[in-house]
């Protein structure tokens, strides 16, 4: 099975997006899509009460990991979280405080991920989230493909025989350690976006 129609059959079924996009690209080598894997940092995993407090993406291009254009910025929320919070993700009230505004920073990303096909990790919530700020201040929500490697991995685990029912959720550095790939900084996004690119790479290989 070619590259293309293995993407293909990762789409989400309710998005309409992912599969516009391979019909326009009309079985494009793969070397000429751009992909871009990102995370978010955020207050809480409320879409509606918690805030971004940062983004952090790398690209993908010709299947290569593009660091010398990353995207990292500290978004300056309008409450400080609790310190709880603070200690996962090692952002500092003082450093939040100092951070860029949403509507500043929104549109630079905005700009950095055009058309890209998003990669995550869970990035459902991630898209949910990055929504409720262009749909509040653009009227309009994410609209770029994306692709989540978590069903990524169980799909290759699927293929792989293992039965569906025996194959366990698992966190991004679970998912990192069974393909050798070193994790570094967990939850910062930046180098979680570089985490979840490599294991992108590894997973398509497969």
């Amino acid at each position: 099975m070619d590259i293309i129609r293995k993407l293909k059959i990762l789409r989400y079924r309710n998005n309409s997006y992912f599969k516009k996009f391979f019909r326009d690209v009309n079985e494009k080598d793969i070397n000429k899509i751009t992909f871009c894997s990102f995370d978010l940092e955020t207050t809480g995993l409320d879409v509606e009460k918690d805030e971004i407090i940062s983004i952090g993406a790398v690209k993908i291009k010709e299947m290569k990991i593009d660091l010398s254009t990353s995207f990292y910025r500290i978004v300056k929320p309008e409450r400080i979280p609790e310190k709880e919070n603070i200690l996962i993700h090692s952002i500092t009230a003082s450093e939040m405080k100092k951070g860029e505004d949403i509507r500043d920073v929104l549109p630079k990303f905005l700009e950095y991920i055009k058309g890209t096909v998003l990669i995550g990790y869970f990035v459902s919530f991630d898209i949910s989230m990055l929504s409720k700020y262009t749909q509040k201040f653009y009227g309009f929500p994410i609209l770029n493909p994306y692709i989540d490697v978590s069903q990524l991995y169980i799909k290759k685990k699927v293929k792989s025989y293992t039965p569906y029912e025996k194959i366990k959720e698992k966190s991004l550095d679970q998912i990192a350690e069974e393909l050798n790939i070193p994790v570094r900084k967990r939850h910062n996004a930046l180098y979680d976006s570089i985490t979840t690119a490599l294991i992108f790479l590894s997973l398509m290989k497969r």
